[in-house]
């Protein structure tokens, strides 16, 4: 799935960065640099904080001079890419730890992001004219999550990414660094959806991987669904509090996750989280027949045979 919303607020931006937002230890990857106009900038390989805060302050990282030739109080920072994958595929890489999907997860973001600054525009107002000219360049940041928000305490796996893409872009007709336009990037969303949703898969199963393709979405082969249920509290949660107030329109229930989240206490450990997803996998509060067997099938796809030949 690709949620994009914008964001206004400099300071909020600059939390994208702060590792005290996230669960840490393990949870959290900073990522790298991405996009034609960041290499313009010369920022290249893992995201650094000193520069992606002059970013979000409309501040050339190497000169501190404003890129663009107005700063309005009340800009649009930038645009917030959201990836996230199927749950069979966040539980997977939670239990197994394999490298291979997530270099699959971010080859394919790092795809469709380029996909999506090929169809970047500004604005084009001199002279009397009133149009968009396409530029092609983005710059974005890229921060990656394991987990998601917590329930009585706890997160799930939810393998995601957080893309930061800044609201600037480089006109090479007038020379100079403008702000961008993305309401036809935000229109053409659910194709850029469909795009990523292929290429994960195809990455996956190029690693082996067996997957059953849904109408719109797809999640490992074999992985029972009712474990899959087990690592889905936050959607159960949602859904609980849309069905008590009525509500069925899928951004309304969007906008129910920021609205129901929990504030986070302290840090839990990565190796503290795994041995609580096994808990959960095992059903340990109903250790019934069918939890066992599930819960088995589901381990052995988990940390021995979740690749084709795997055994071979």
């Amino acid at each position: 799935m690709i949620r994009v919303r914008p964001q206004k607020s400099a300071k909020d931006a600059k939390r994208y960065y702060a590792a005290a937002d996230y669960y840490s230890e393990g949870q959290e990857i900073v990522g790298l640099w991405g996009g034609k106009a960041a290499s313009r900038l010369g920022l290249e390989g893992t995201v650094d904080k000193f520069s992606f805060e002059r970013l979000c302050d409309n501040l050339d990282p190497r000169t501190g001079k404003p890129l663009t030739v107005l700063t309005r109080s009340e800009r649009r920072v930038g645009y917030d890419f959201t990836f996230s994958v199927p749950k069979s595929v966040s539980l997977l890489y939670a239990m197994s730890g394999d490298q291979g999907i997530l270099d699959a997860f971010r080859g394919a973001v790092d795809e469709t992001m380029r996909e999506i600054e090929a169809e970047m525009k500004t604005r084009v107002r001199k002279k009397g004219q009133d149009d968009d000219r396409t530029t092609g360049n983005m710059a974005w940041a890229e921060f990656i999550h394991t987990t998601s928000r917590p329930v009585e305490g706890i997160p799930d796996p939810q393998l995601h990414a957080h893309v930061f893409a800044f609201n600037t872009t480089w006109d090479e007709e007038e020379r100079r660094w403008k702000a961008g336009q993305f309401g036809d990037i935000k229109r053409d969303c659910p194709y850029f959806q469909s795009a990523f949703r292929a290429r994960l898969a195809n990455r996956l199963q190029d690693l082996g991987f067996g997957v059953d393709r849904k109408r719109d979405d797809f999640e490992i082969a074999g992985i029972p669904k009712d474990v899959l249920g087990r690592f889905s509290r936050r959607t159960a949660l949602i859904e609980k509090v849309a069905q008590e107030k009525g509500i069925t329109d899928p951004d309304r229930k969007a906008e129910l996750g920021a609205e129901t989240r929990e504030k986070k206490a302290s840090a839990l450990s990565w190796e503290a989280l795994r041995k609580e997803l096994r808990r959960r996998l095992f059903r340990a509060d109903k250790p019934d027949e069918s939890a066992r067997k599930s819960g088995l099938r589901a381990a052995w796809l988990l940390h021995a045979g979740h690749r084709r030949g795997a055994d071979d």
